[in-house]
């Protein structure tokens, strides 16, 4: 016996640690626990041979006991509302864009069944009224006139007789009419403007309209401003309305005088910065 055996310590030796690995037992616990043997049962360590305290399920109904309400129903919890967004202005962005899509609609009706209303930005052009008078004749003689002296034909040399004929063209009775000029310019605008028809009615193109006055003297030809009809024309004058006096003149191709000389006065306001002046046929030249 050596030093150790007598202190009472035991060497630990390779014998008793292959004892100890040796155990034979199954790696997992089994999981039904009525297959076990009865010699298996035996050795099972009582509850409190075990190293933890057993863990004991508590009920539902002992964790958490009802709620006393006086025999009433149970409240039901509150539903969470989610909270409205602010549409206030997609609303009136919404509502601003179909009133405006409403009036444009109106508005193209109103065009549609009359364009001539102030709410169409083109206008159709409104062609004057051409009016044409006839000159009365001079009363026939009496089927018997009373007795005389025989009067002598005298043939006039043909200057005179030029000169003594009156004009075949002369201003419509209608005189000067003042309108507003129905361009793109609108009050930016200053004219003298009319027409040149014939006998018949029917329009006058190729012949000039000289217009004086205010340091201008110029010829303007008539057919040029069909807004104003096949023989028409139009002589501008300025960019603006004002007040003037010219003189006006139909003349042939030669340049013969066609009409007498008429004074057309100008006007410095918007509605009438266009003077319109038209010439009608009363005998053949």
């Amino acid at each position: 016996m050596n030093d150790d055996e007598n202190r009472g310590i035991r060497r630990v030796t390779r014998k008793d640690r292959k004892k100890k690995l040796d155990t034979r037992g199954p790696l997992f616990p089994p999981d039904d626990f009525e297959d076990v043997p009865a010699e298996a049962e035996s050795s099972v360590a009582e509850p409190e041979n075990l190293p933890f305290p057993p863990l004991v399920v508590t009920p539902d109904a002992d964790r958490f006991p009802p709620l006393d309400t006086g025999g009433s129903k149970p409240p039901t919890p509150a539903k969470r509302t989610a909270k409205p967004r602010r549409r206030l202005l997609p609303n009136l962005v919404a509502l601003l864009f179909a009133v405006a899509t409403v009036a444009l609609l109106a508005v193209y009706i109103i065009i549609a069944v009359d364009p001539y209303t102030p709410l169409n930005p083109l206008p159709p052009f409104t062609p004057f009224p051409i009016i044409i008078t006839t000159t009365p004749l001079p009363p026939t003689a009496t089927l018997f006139p009373t007795a005389g002296p025989t009067a002598t034909f005298t043939p006039l040399p043909p200057d005179q007789l030029q000169r003594d004929l009156p004009f075949p063209f002369q201003m419509a009775a209608s005189g000067i009419i003042y309108v507003p000029n129905a361009g793109e310019k609108g009050c930016n605008w200053l004219s003298i403007a009319g027409s040149v028809t014939d006998t018949a009615g029917q329009p006058v193109a190729g012949l000039g309209v000289r217009v004086q006055g205010n340091g201008l003297d110029e010829t303007v030809g008539t057919g040029g401003a069909l807004n104003y009809g096949p023989g028409g024309f139009e002589m501008p004058l300025g960019e603006a309305p004002g007040i003037g006096t010219y003189t006006v003149q139909l003349l042939s191709i030669q340049g013969a005088p066609l009409s007498e000389v008429y004074t057309v006065a100008t006007r410095d306001t918007c509605d009438q910065n266009v003077a319109i002046i038209s010439f009608v046929q009363v005998r053949g030249y």
